[in-house]
């Protein structure tokens, strides 16, 4: 019989190489169907929130859904994830399982659903406190809770420095966004570069209109362009710009330049052409953030 660790380990890094290629987004089915590890299959998810496969005393994974029944499942201000127990028994076999995984400092999955039956997978998580009267469980969902200071407790962080949670805090946010922010704009664009047309959703990247560095560079769909990485490097380094009526223009001294069939096709023939947008006009680019993008492109 495989031992509970080796299985977790042998998880994770399946997880690990499958994010390499889909940002780490993954579909209800697959987590349902699970992974064979050494002729056993291995269910990542399932009906319920926190899942057990066959046979496992601590659970694997803990899932928020869009349409979960539970409104305590949160990411507070320092950075730790508040998720509920199952129902109101405090000793239900899932609610004893998250108990637990704190108790032997389990490492856990976290799927969070950021589209219909589409999952952000986040690991390793701590669970750090159990919260009874509350009915919940609050868990670092970052690894630098776990790597500051060995043999952590949820005490250490709420009386650690401001500037070490704000730190945290900061990570665990761009670390939940981004995946999500990718896949919802990579999705709105049908999985093709808005600039070139290319439909290979392993070489998308989401750019940010505004970039995330400022406080207004908010993640949300509108603030993003689904671009390939060659244009998303061009468009990041100001090789090339966009202006509020969607049109892409090539910096001067780029269009002068000789060199070979990739500049010539891959970016300067681009010039003056328009932009793919989403169906849905919530979903297109917005035009003042493009407007204030561009100014800082045209002046250079």
């Amino acid at each position: 019989m495989l031992d509970e660790t080796v299985i977790r380990l042998t998880v994770f890094r399946w997880l690990q190489d499958r994010d390499r290629w889909n940002g780490g987004i993954f579909s209800g089915r697959e987590l349902n169907a699970g992974i064979v590890v050494e002729g056993r299959n291995v269910t990542l998810k399932g009906q319920t929130g926190i899942w057990f496969p066959a046979g496992f005393t601590t659970p694997i994974s803990i899932t928020t859904s869009n349409q979960g029944p539970y409104e305590l499942d949160d990411i507070g201000p320092d950075g730790l994830l508040t998720y509920a127990y199952r129902g109101i028994d405090p000793d239900h076999r899932d609610n004893v399982g998250l108990r637990n995984a704190m108790r032997t400092r389990t490492p856990l999955i976290y799927f969070r659903e950021v589209q219909s039956h589409r999952y952000q997978a986040i690991w390793p998580v701590i669970v750090l406190e159990d919260v009874q009267e509350r009915l919940c469980v609050r868990a670092a969902i970052d690894p630098a809770y776990a790597e500051l200071r060995p043999g952590l407790s949820f005490s250490d962080i709420a009386e650690s420095p401001l500037d070490l949670r704000r730190y945290a805090w900061t990570q665990t946010r761009h670390r939940l966004h981004q995946g999500a922010f990718r896949e919802l704009v990579v999705s709105a664009y049908e999985e093709r570069c808005a600039i070139c047309r290319l439909n290979h959703p392993e070489l998308l990247d989401a750019a940010h209109i505004i970039p995330d560095s400022d406080e207004r560079g908010t993640p949300i769909v509108a603030n993003g362009l689904s671009l390939c990485k060659i244009h998303h490097a061009a468009y990041d380094q100001g090789i090339l710009g966009i202006d509020a009526d969607y049109r892409v223009h090539i910096r001067e001294d780029i269009l002068l330049e000789r060199d070979g069939p990739m500049l010539k096709h891959g970016i300067q023939e681009l010039d003056g052409s328009t932009l793919i947008v989403p169906r849905h006009a919530d979903e297109r680019p917005d035009r003042d953030r493009l407007a204030e993008r561009y100014s800082r492109f045209f002046v250079a």
